[in-house]
């Protein structure tokens, strides 16, 4: 029994495992993209020949700034996107105080998740 995972255009996407004859080979064969022998999941990417962990997000959250976004990011704010074409420190405002959930998503970094007070204005 053999099992390799399937990724495609450097992204995981599935794993097939079976004896080489009737499963793996067949698959290979028709497979369009990249595979890699062992099981992997979407942490991994493939990518100069070989299935590679995926960097950590490199985003630093500090109070009500996000530092480091790579440019092409995508910025999620309670699940609205935003996309942040220049990269850079990006300064985040928000119209009510509150604690409020970010995600940054950059391929292939995994994703970033990050939670941001807001806190009420002074009195």
């Amino acid at each position: 029994m053999t099992t390799v995972s399937l990724f495609k255009d450097g992204r995981f996407c599935h794993v097939v495992a079976g004896p080489d004859t009737y499963v793996i080979k067949p698959t290979l064969a028709n497979w369009e993209g990249q595979w890699a022998e062992g099981r992997y999941d979407d942490s991994w990417w493939f990518y100069g020949g070989q299935a590679r962990q995926r960097p950590a997000c490199p985003v630093v959250a500090e109070g009500l700034t996000l530092c480091g976004v790579r440019p092409g990011s995508n910025i999620a704010i309670e699940g609205q996107q935003y996309e942040c074409t220049e990269g850079g420190d990006v300064e985040l405002s928000f119209q009510y105080p509150g604690t409020y959930e970010i995600t940054v998503t950059r391929w292939p970094y995994l994703d970033g998740s990050y939670t941001i007070e807001n806190p009420p204005p002074a009195e």
